[in-house]
């Protein structure tokens, strides 16, 4: 529970044509355990007005409420540039409309920041990931050194909405609305530059798999996220070292290539990973996506049926 000394945190949920998961988005906020707590709602231009679909839920318990609207649809990355900008508390948590949060999950990431050292800008948890009605547990990898240098190649922390961080630093660093994908990893990577990263390993996100949009046929997105990817970035990994530079170009087309995979376009799937594997043929991790990408659906579900299988 927070006292009236205590800080306040903005909530920041970008929204579009989702009211029933938006509804529930709220209704996890307004359960938490921690009282000091701004809702700060952006509203890409839904057909249904945000406003709209939260007339029946109960806003008092919240210390302020702010429902934005867009008055046309500029994106998930702006949506969390507006937010970012109308919250006046003093940490940032994001949550996507169509996941939820533990009754904890303020509390604990605010309790880690009064811990944390000045050095801390950003303290992120794990997930629940919840897909046909089965829930696998997410637990992020600790990261022993450096957290740029690890999230070049890896998006080690995982879903916004495990996300809190503070507001001086996400003033500093906004999302770049260029990427149509990508960009919360993007965005890691910059703040990672200014500040230091603390996880809680444990799940206190629920993320509704299913819900999140699929890669459409058109694969523009992804091609055009690899590349604004490694032409931002390829000078910061180059730093690092010929060798790394290289593994980082592996690791960009190996999440390309299993966005592909996973979404059946196999020809796309089978040209990043085999740039993945000619970048860096030391990484292990790529070649099960390669192989089973090679003969399109009928080799994606034997590897499938082979990792159900397997103990």
């Amino acid at each position: 529970m927070a006292g009236p000394n205590e800080p306040l945190v903005s909530v920041v949920i970008t929204t579009y044509n989702r009211p029933s998961y938006l509804r529930e988005a709220v209704e996890s906020v307004a359960a938490q355990t921690y009282d000091r707590v701004e809702l700060v709602v952006v509203d890409d231009h839904s057909p249904t007005p945000a406003s709209e679909a939260l007339e029946d839920v109960d806003l008092e318990v919240f210390d302020g409420v702010e429902i934005v609207r867009h008055e046309e649809n500029r994106g998930a990355n702006a949506a969390r540039n507006t937010g970012m900008q109308t919250a006046t508390g003093e940490y940032v948590a994001f949550l996507d409309d169509d996941d939820t949060w533990r009754e904890d999950k303020l509390e604990r990431q605010v309790e880690t920041f009064q811990r944390a050292g000045d050095d801390v800008g950003l303290v992120y948890t794990g997930a629940r990931k919840v897909r046909g009605g089965e829930s696998e547990i997410h637990v992020p990898p600790s990261v022993e050194q450096d957290t740029t240098k690890a999230l070049l190649c890896r998006n080690v922390v995982g879903t916004m909405s495990a996300v809190m961080v503070r507001a001086d630093l996400a003033a500093d660093v906004e999302f770049d609305e260029r990427f149509p994908n990508w960009a919360d990893l993007e965005w890691y990577v910059n703040l990672s530059r200014k500040c230091e990263f603390e996880r809680i390993p444990e799940p206190l996100v629920v993320y509704e798999h299913d819900s999140h949009g699929r890669l459409s046929d058109d694969f523009t997105k992804t091609r055009r996220s690899y590349r604004l990817f490694l032409e931002e970035f390829e000078p910061l990994a180059a730093a690092y070292g010929r060798r790394f530079r290289r593994k980082m170009h592996g690791w960009t087309a190996f999440r390309a290539g299993t966005s592909a995979f996973h979404n059946g376009h196999y020809d796309e799937a089978r040209r990043f990973l085999l740039t993945a594997v000619a970048a860096y043929p030391l990484e292990t991790t790529f070649y099960p996506y390669l192989f089973a990408s090679l003969g399109g659906q009928r080799t994606h579900r034997a590897a499938q049926f082979v990792k159900r299988i397997t103990p």
